[in-house]
């Protein structure tokens, strides 16, 4: 058996992390393609590890390859975000059930942390609140302590990223999301699973539904939507 140099694997990981974190703040917008030669060149790094890593982000979802094109940074589609908000409302409710259960007290202060710096500024600034909701949602799912459902639940909300586009950005929407965040966080302080699972499920299916609502206003809102407006 032939194994890969160490240092190399090393530099391999320091790329993807470099990549990924470009794209997931935007410095690297969808569309952007990843030439390895050039990439290359600005991490001056050799060329082998540069196009493992881009692979590597194919595999994460954050990047797409084209036959003609090569690689670029994904674009995702106003159906995909559905599917990711179908995907989240199952993963983040098992999350919040099991958190509910398994939370320590310094994870809710952290979590009352959260919620009291989504107030009226960060209302007023969709960027800020997104932020802070990645923040909420994560801790909720690091918390579960199910090591499994964190690193799909960790892929999930790194493909949400390339649709901040799709989102919805005014205040009405922000301030219902936030109302629904003190909601999930109370039934988590109170140690009630069902309950946190419940309004966790319907604020994801909530926030979908009226994304749908918003930017197809000619469709009829899902099912799932229905039972939760």
């Amino acid at each position: 058996m032939v194994f890969q140099p160490v240092a190399s694997a090393r530099v391999v990981d320091l790329v993807r992390d470099s990549l990924r974190q470009a794209i997931l703040t935007g410095d690297l917008t969808p569309g952007t393609r990843l030439s390895v030669p050039e990439l290359a060149r600005q991490l001056q790094v050799s060329r082998s590890p540069v196009r493992e890593a881009v692979l590597l982000l194919v595999g994460e979802g954050l990047a797409v390859e084209h036959s003609r094109r090569g690689v670029e940074v994904a674009q995702l589609s106003l159906a995909d975000l559905l599917e990711l908000y179908e995907l989240r409302a199952a993963t983040d409710s098992l999350a919040a059930a099991l958190a509910a259960e398994r939370m320590t007290t310094t994870d809710l202060a952290a979590l009352r942390g959260v919620m009291d710096a989504q107030g009226a500024a960060a209302l007023r600034d969709p960027r800020q609140f997104r932020t802070l909701d990645r923040r909420f949602h994560q801790i909720i799912v690091q918390t579960s302590g199910n090591a499994r459902l964190v690193r799909h639940a960790e892929l999930l909300s790194r493909e949400m990223c390339l649709a901040d586009h799709w989102r919805l950005d005014t205040e009405a929407h922000l301030k219902l999301s936030h109302e629904e965040h003190r909601t999930i966080e109370r039934a988590l302080r109170q140690r009630d699973a069902h309950g946190a699972e419940q309004a966790m499920r319907a604020h994801l299916r909530r926030v979908a539904c009226s994304v749908q609502t918003h930017h197809c206003p000619h469709l009829s809102p899902s099912p799932q939507g229905d039972n939760h407006a």
